[in-house]
């Protein structure tokens, strides 16, 4: 429990009280566990794995808006039970979470101030990387839209080998489109541009990156 980041730092009457309100759950890959525009009781933490959240557009497809990873909070409490999730959530790899009812969470919150507090900041973090996702999708080339995203993935989930970053995450092209927003044709040419620049390359159906190198390109180029 201690290692979901809305969790730390509180105090031990708080995490008996979350004890006895949180529930295991596991997730097989590619399992749904919630869909855009239900009512959704239930706030979900990772434990272990990788969920991703996503969104289906008017012309029906897919559009990755994260990847979540491991100690991070999924959804929001429910306070009014007539607004509805505005994403779809499913595993991107067999998961396993911790769940509890909203309503059973509020009254933790409301009588540890720190636990809403963290709850707050991970609400802030999660708007601040919707603002930097828009800022990247106007007006810049794929290639470098690529990079940013590439970049972060690697900040998320990079192990670091010598001068390259694995990217420990199973991404495909395809699903990085879908995390784009454009065709698989086009977010091929934009990695093509990369590595021709040696700032990505593929090992064994990997991804690795150069970090830092990245950051530059996709801030200056």
């Amino acid at each position: 429990m201690k290692n979901i980041e809305v969790f730390k730092n509180l105090s031990d009457e708080t995490y008996e009280k979350l004890g006895k309100i949180l529930r295991r759950r596991e997730l097989n890959k590619k399992e749904v566990l919630f869909l855009e525009r239900e009512v959704v009781e239930r706030v979900y933490f990772i434990e272990e794995g990788k969920i991703s959240l996503f969104k289906i557009t008017e012309s029906g497809e897919r559009k990755i808006i994260f990847i979540l990873r491991n100690g991070q909070m999924i959804n929001d409490v429910l306070i009014d039970k007539n607004k509805t999730t505005t994403v779809s959530c499913k595993a991107f790899e067999k998961s396993k979470l911790l769940e509890c009812n909203s309503k059973d969470l509020l009254k933790v919150m409301e009588e540890d101030f720190q636990l809403t507090k963290n709850i707050l900041s991970h609400i802030q973090n999660l708007n601040r990387r919707l603002y930097r996702q828009l800022k990247n999708s106007v007006s810049i080339r794929m290639d470098k839209k690529l990079a940013a995203k590439l970049y972060r993935m690697g900040r998320e989930f990079g192990i670091n080998k010598d001068e390259w970053t694995l990217i420990n995450a199973d991404l495909t092209i395809t699903y990085m489109a879908d995390m784009l927003g454009c065709k698989r044709e086009t977010l091929s040419r934009a990695m093509k541009v990369l590595q021709d620049k040696n700032l990505v390359k593929f090992e064994n159906k990997k991804i690795y990156i150069k970090q830092y190198e990245l950051s530059l390109y996709f801030k200056n180029s």
